[in-house]
């Protein structure tokens, strides 16, 4: 948030006061549909810097692909005539703002909460509901009186009762008068370092397509001299909501598979078009993030922390199941097994049925793994070529985890489309969901789909 420096030079008039106490008893909600199309995912993304192809393959949303977190940010704008918009272009004031003199908004903090189980899909219809959370009145002992008003939101597709995303967003406002403070606040609960980091300068460009997406005429991202002359900044500044937006996305970017399911953030200081920011982000326990945002000068500009789901496990394999199903890199795994079970002595002949017994019994396990399949496909395309023990555990974990998330993809496919049974409709989606690019397109073989339909069966139980 803007630090506040320069004071009214007069005491709120009591109509004024009136009016305020009249805004702040009056019950708001307002209701707002909107489509997460795939044309309009596709100007979003194509117009922030992780998703438009210049740090990694630009992959064009699909109907049905999972909507990512925070792009909600960019739908569900009020439809407001211009002759209604406030002096600066917001449409806070009609909606939700303070009356007079409290005019000039700021986006000040929020907080974000997903239902993993209940998401929102590309193609969607969906309604946001807002409402009134709290009003409160600060500083207005001093003569410099703010008005924070936090909105609480409610997104649910259109037809189910659940709601996907539930939120909280708060913006301030002030008088006129009230300018920013030319000394940046320092911001001091940050780590001193990140395990991830990522930087672009955003340009008047990202700054109108982003402005254009949201509905938004507001005139500090856009006008060079309404903000110097208007508002005392030295240029127009960058969204909240793009920011909060791209610490997101920078979260993200560094671990793909992490499923956000809480978010809060705060602004801490206004950055500025053309200048370069960097996106930071530090693992801790318990499955939480630290997110930050600073420009070249290392001025934070807004702070958040995330919440993951904790990773849904694997079932643990038995003590066997992480070695290569071959004593040495050349040998299959029955032939392994089978040299240790023939050794002689009349002992051992006698025990024959206990032997044959732990034999069926390790069959049984590797049912469970993917080494005997992995293996046979390794020898099917290179058979002059073996792999070592430890080799052969990680690519079974490896292998393990990606059927895993494709039959966990599935299964919620399944269950958005009321089905009791993951067809092969629900893995061939998942798939090109999990998958990248090209990889994704020869995915569906007829021996991926058997395994896959197999992690499917053990991992749903």
């Amino acid at each position: 948030m803007v630090s506040v420096v320069r004071r009214f030079h007069s005491v709120l008039a009591s109509s004024q006061l009136a009016a305020l106490e009249s805004y702040i008893r009056a019950p708001k909600r307002l209701v707002l549909e909107d489509k997460f199309s795939v044309e309009k995912v596709s100007d979003l993304l194509i117009s922030i810097p992780t998703r438009d192809g210049t740090r990694r393959p630009y992959q064009p949303p699909k109907s049905g692909d999972l909507v990512g977190n925070g792009w909600h940010l960019a739908f569900f704008h009020p439809r407001t005539p211009e002759s209604q918009l406030a002096e600066d272009g917001t449409d806070g004031v009609v909606e939700f703002g303070p009356p007079s003199p409290f005019t000039r908004r700021m986006w000040v903090s929020g907080r974000i909460c997903w239902d993993v189980n209940h998401p929102l899909r590309v193609g969607d219809k969906a309604i946001s509901t807002s409402h009134f959370g709290s009003v409160q009145k600060k500083g207005f002992e001093t003569s410099n009186p703010m008005v924070f008003v936090t909105q609480k939101i409610n997104i649910t597709t259109a037809g189910q009762s659940t709601s996907s995303i539930t939120e909280e967003r708060s913006h301030v406002y002030v008088g006129e008068s009230v300018a920013p403070s030319s000394t940046p606040r320092v911001v001091r609960d940050i780590p001193a370092t990140s395990d991830f980091s990522f930087g672009f300068t955003p340009t008047l460009t990202t700054l109108f397509r982003f402005s254009a997406l949201m509905f938004n005429a507001h005139l500090i991202h856009l006008d060079l001299d309404w903000a110097q002359a208007k508002r005392g900044y030295p240029e127009r500044l960058v969204h909240g909501p793009l920011t909060a937006l791209m610490m997101l996305e920078a979260a993200q970017l560094h671990k793909p598979e992490a499923e956000i399911i809480e978010f809060d953030y705060r602004a801490r200081n206004p950055m500025i078009v053309n200048e370069g920011l960097t996106f930071n982000v530090k693992w801790g326990e318990d499955n939480t993030a630290v997110l930050w945002c600073a420009n070249e000068k290392g001025v934070v500009g807004m702070t958040g922390a995330i919440k993951i789901r904790e990773p849904i496990m694997a079932p643990k394999p038995a003590s066997t199941a992480g070695k290569a199903p071959a004593s040495t890199a050349g040998k299959a795994p029955a032939k392994s097994e089978g040299s240790k079970a023939g050794k002689k002595t009349a002992t051992k002949k006698s025990a024959a049925p206990a032997a044959d017994g732990e034999k069926k019994k390790r069959k049984k396990v590797r049912k469970e793994t993917y080494s005997s399949y992995i293996y046979k496909v390794l020898k099917q395309v290179h058979p002059d070529t073996g792999i070592s023990n430890k080799a052969m555990a990680i690519l079974n974990s490896f292998v393990n985890d990606i059927f895993e998330r494709i039959a966990t993809e599935a299964s919620k496919l399944a269950q958005y489309s009321k089905k009791s049974t993951i067809s092969s409709r629900e893995i061939q989606t998942s798939v090109r969901l999990i998958l990248p690019g090209e990889l994704a397109k020869h995915a569906i073989s007829e021996g991926t789909k058997s395994v896959t339909k197999f992690s499917s069966a053990t991992t749903t139980k």
